[in-house]
């Protein structure tokens, strides 16, 4: 076993990621939250389509989930559009789970509905 584990070798792979304007006249609104070391945190910026910040906004938010948080980032992003009149938006979360909730793919799970902070 010590002989398998000295000759083994990681294979590292990686994908560069890269941040692409909206349409003209759109905006983009890009979310992230972190639950590590409750208090958790969430954040949203929106930029708009030249790539210039719009505004910058984080979030504490206690004792919750990485899903919760997440899933706020996104609603403070929303909110805040709609407060300001930002019609055209898209929004971009690297939280795979919520882009497909989002997207209706996977079933919100229970218990950010009950007692998750979300509703």
């Amino acid at each position: 076993m010590v002989e398998v584990v000295e000759k083994h070798r990681p294979s590292f792979s990686f994908k560069i990621v890269r941040w692409i304007h909206p349409p003209v006249r759109w905006f983009k609104c890009n979310t992230n939250g972190a639950s590590r070391g409750n208090p958790g945190s969430s954040a949203f910026c929106i930029r708009d389509s030249k790539g210039d910040f719009v505004v910058a906004k984080g979030v504490r938010i206690q004792d919750t989930t990485n899903l919760v948080v997440e899933a706020r980032a996104i609603i403070e992003g929303l909110s805040y559009c709609r407060d300001n009149y930002i019609n055209d938006v898209i929004i971009e979360s690297d939280s795979m789970a919520l882009v497909h909730i989002l997207e209706g793919s996977w079933e919100i799970p229970w218990e950010c509905i009950n007692g998750g902070g979300l509703y």
